[in-house]
């Protein structure tokens, strides 16, 4: 199920990078975060940030990357870690569980879809040149 959700997610983020092209792309400027629950960093959670006021219709690629071991991200949206274009956005984070040493399953997003498009309450702004955004703080 785990693996599934994942490809589901990487299918469709593949299809929205590639049918953008060339000259239609915005500009992106470097975005780097970092992401803690409860203190620690959510090494391999996926961020994604969502436009606010995002078009219904031929939306832009949305801006994305992965938690690394210290807490930090970097954004990509065209390439990997390329940046974001300037704007207001809505931040997504998910974070695929596994399997607990003592064997138990942990749940398929472990912070039970709190951080999804559509709950999450985290707001970032992206500006023109480089952008270090403070820490997102989830419990």
């Amino acid at each position: 199920m785990r693996g599934m959700v994942s490809a589901v997610v990487l299918t469709l983020l593949a299809g929205a990078c590639s049918s953008q092209p060339t000259e239609a792309r915005k500009p992106v400027h470097p975005v780097r975060g970092k992401v803690l629950y409860k203190g620690q960093p959510a090494k391999g959670a996926f961020v994604l940030f969502a436009p606010l006021n995002e078009p219904a219709e031929n939306p832009d690629p949305r801006p994305r990357g992965t938690v690394a071991e210290d807490g930090s991200f970097v954004l990509g949206t065209y390439e990997s870690e390329d940046g974001a274009p300037a704007g207001e956005y809505t931040v997504a984070i998910t974070w695929e569980g596994g399997v607990l040493p003592d064997g138990r399953e942990e749940p398929p997003d472990k912070l039970l879809g709190r951080y999804n498009v559509s709950n999450s309450r985290l707001r970032a702004t992206v500006k023109e040149g480089p952008n270090e955004l403070p820490p997102f703080q989830l419990q």
